[in-house]
């Protein structure tokens, strides 16, 4: 008979085992996330599957159960937090990812481990040819790696969601009839590309360091490399590369703070500008994004869990307002903005002169000299920290890159001029910039559904192909009184039903958005063709105009009044109320399901009259003011009554700011200079 698979008696530390070492809880898991790794107790015999079934999760985290196997000695291991702290030797299944030795070596396989529920099954195999197989509820999710040494354990993480489990002995599933065949898939003939250009670069690394004229010639080829600028494949356990390697994002934002270090895949050229757009943020941890260089090449770089533990020579970091060179403040104030303040949609950009001087780049504008003296040989250095989760590398080529930034916020720009306006003054006139934030759609959202045109419209690429999965969130809560309102742009007539709208509690960085926002159990509200849906279930069957029956051209809103009444509206017209007591910070949420194909934001910010007049159109008498469109170095404040030039010391045009709206006949448009500065020459010009 087959020996009983069993857990070891080692485990992480809030792990506890019972049923004769065949199950194993996380102990207090509505208040801790990780410490849940167990280790199978004996190393597992070829062809051998070792399954396990979720016995119970929790809703508290982002994250599931994680599975796979290492070559450490659980006997004498010190166990990480989680299993994608595995180094030497270990293959991990997160998600639906492959991570070896905790950095990811196949972005998408098989089915979403995250996604699984109570009594799913979830099994990893190593066959006798050194293939590593996983399975879901008994299927074989196909080949995840090969030449896997022998003599492994296996390794399964309650990481968030996942709270117990229990091996199931004697498993039946059995992998496809693909395990046999000698046909290496794309994966895995990636993985191995990967792994030997790795093993390359580490060999002439190590010839090189004995010989310096070699490394100045490699030197010379890789900063006259006109590759395109992309992250480079090895970076930090957590971070997920997609958008041909262009995008980076830190997974298990709401859980983990650090290990999202990700560099370029060569080194920077003089006078080459590196520029990322800061796509996602998470109010969770304090702290956000830094950005830098460093002469560490990423091929052989043990990366740290955050780019400012780096103590060796050659890394210098931007980080809040300072520069960390090895580690170390060296400036404590340097330029105009604070990392830490950035919005969504903010750009970040740094450039190693020719004369070897280092200058950063907030939003195109240059922030002076950070370093006078780098190396020659650079990497481009991105650490998503803290608050910060997604980045995109820009290309100053592409035709939208300088579009206007949507809803940015304006918070660090009191710190620019600290005399400006004192501290109350600061403080009412940064509240009113805040209440005219533009209403935009957050870039995270379903998975048949994309944000374009700066955040402003949301479509379903391929309407007649799929006709769900289009749920897409504002990217900020929905203000007092607010009306969230979109015009219909394209509809399909392939599928039944139509467009839904509402509010939900939830926001994008945190949803596991569903394949229709009417299968979300919990704070959401939703009207669905003429009704009315509280998380999930019919509240009011027959209320105001029919959405399935709408057009293109025709707009649906939604607006929480202050009571905590919830209100629709079609073309204009209020539905009446639908909802009482919601609460008061809700996200909107549009569902393009069925017929709708996209939909854009009704843009209600170039009115200033109160919220509660439902049309919002320009007056005769609208308060004259600037226009939210101007020129890239120049910035408009408190409602669009005050226009500055941030970085006035270092560039002294493309400041151009409009009016608002036309002048009327004798109408007097003056403006009050408030400051100055003497580097430059000529002034203020006016006209028409």
């Amino acid at each position: 008979m087959a020996s009983k698979l069993q857990f070891h008696s080692r485990t992480g530390s809030l792990v506890t085992l019972s049923n004769d070492s065949q199950t194993a809880q996380r102990n207090h898991p509505t208040q801790e996330f990780n410490n849940g790794v167990v280790l199978s107790s004996e190393t597992l015999k070829d062809n051998q599957i070792f399954e396990v079934k979720i016995d119970k999760k929790v809703n508290s985290w982002s994250g599931s159960i994680e599975i796979g196997v290492t070559t450490c000695e659980p006997s004498s291991l010190n166990f990480p937090v989680s299993a994608t702290g595995f180094r030497e030797g270990t293959w991990v299944m997160s998600g639906s990812s492959i991570l070896k030795d905790g950095h990811s070596v196949i972005e998408e396989y098989g089915q979403d481990l995250d996604q699984l529920s109570e009594n799913d099954k979830v099994g990893v195999m190593r066959t006798s040819q050194g293939a590593l197989h996983f399975f879901v509820n008994g299927e074989d999710q196909g080949v995840a790696a090969s030449s896997v040494p022998a003599d492994v354990f296996a390794v399964v993480d309650m990481y968030g969601k996942c709270a117990q489990v229990s091996i199931i002995q004697n498993s039946q599933a059995k992998p496809s009839n693909r395990e046999n065949s000698t046909v290496i898939t794309n994966d895995v003939a990636s993985q191995l590309a990967n792994e030997f250009l790795t093993q390359l670069s580490n060999q002439i690394v190590n010839d090189l360091a004995r010989n310096a004229e070699s490394m100045a010639m490699l030197d010379n080829t890789f900063v006259q490399s006109n590759e395109r600028l992309t992250f480079h494949e090895r970076c930090g356990s957590l971070v997920k590369l997609t958008n041909n390697r262009r995008t980076a994002e830190r997974r298990k934002p709401m859980d983990e703070f650090n290990n999202g270090v990700v560099m370029t895949n060569r080194p920077l050229k003089n006078d080459e500008m590196f520029e990322i757009r800061l796509d996602v943020l998470v109010d969770k941890w304090s702290g956000s994004i830094e950005v830098g260089i460093t002469t560490h090449n990423p091929s052989t770089l043990e990366f740290p869990a955050t780019m400012t533990n780096m103590r060796s020579a050659g890394t210098i970091m931007m980080s809040g307002c300072g520069i960390l060179t090895n580690g170390k403040g060296t400036r404590r104030e340097y330029g105009q903005y604070n990392l830490d303040e950035l919005a969504e949609g903010d750009r970040i950009g740094l450039m190693r002169k020719s004369n070897g001087h280092l200058h950063y780049y907030i939003n195109g504008q240059d922030q002076g000299i950070a370093a006078t003296e780098t190396p020659t040989t650079i990497w481009g250095v991105v650490d998503l920290y803290g608050m910060a989760v997604k980045v995109t590398i820009l290309d100053r080529n592409d035709p939208s890159y300088n579009l206007p930034i949507p809803g940015r916020r304006t918070t660090s720009i009191f710190r620019q001029y600290p005399d400006m306006y004192d501290e109350e003054q600061q403080s009412s006139r940064q509240e009113e910039v805040e209440e005219f934030e533009l209403l935009t759609f957050d870039t995270r959202c379903g998975s048949h559904a994309a944000v374009i045109n700066g955040s402003k419209t949301a479509h379903r690429p391929n309407a007649l192909d799929d006709f769900n999965n289009g749920v897409v969130l504002t990217s900020r809560h929905l203000k007092p009184d607010e009306l969230f309102e979109v015009r219909i742009d394209k509809m399909v007539d392939k599928w039944a039903g139509s467009i839904e709208i509402g509010v939900t509690l939830h926001s994008s960085t945190e949803l596991d958005f569903p394949s229709t926002m009417t299968n979300i159990r919990s704070g959401t509200w939703m009207m669905t063709g003429n009704g009315v849906m509280h998380n999930g279930t019919t509240v009011i069957d027959e209320y105001g105009q029919n959405l399935d029956r709408l057009k293109t051209g025709d707009r649906v809103g939604v607006r929480r009044k202050p009571d905590g009444t919830l209100h629709f509206y079609v073309n204009g017209v209020d539905q009446g109320p639908a909802a009482c007591s919601v609460p008061e910070a809700v996200y909107g949420v549009i569902d393009l399901y069925g017929q709708a194909a996209q939909a854009t934001i009704v843009d209600h910010s170039d009115s200033l009259r109160s919220p509660d007049a439902d049309t919002l159109s320009t007056t005769e008498t609208e308060e004259l003011r600037f226009h939210t469109v101007h020129g890239q170095n120049a910035t408009v404040l408190v409602g669009g009554r005050t226009a500055v030039r941030p970085n006035a010391t270092g560039e002294f045009n493309d400041a151009i700011v409009m009016s608002s709206r036309p002048l009327k006949d004798n109408e007097l448009f003056e403006v009050i200079i408030e400051k100055m500065v003497e580097r430059w020459s000529g002034s203020i010009e006016a006209g028409k």
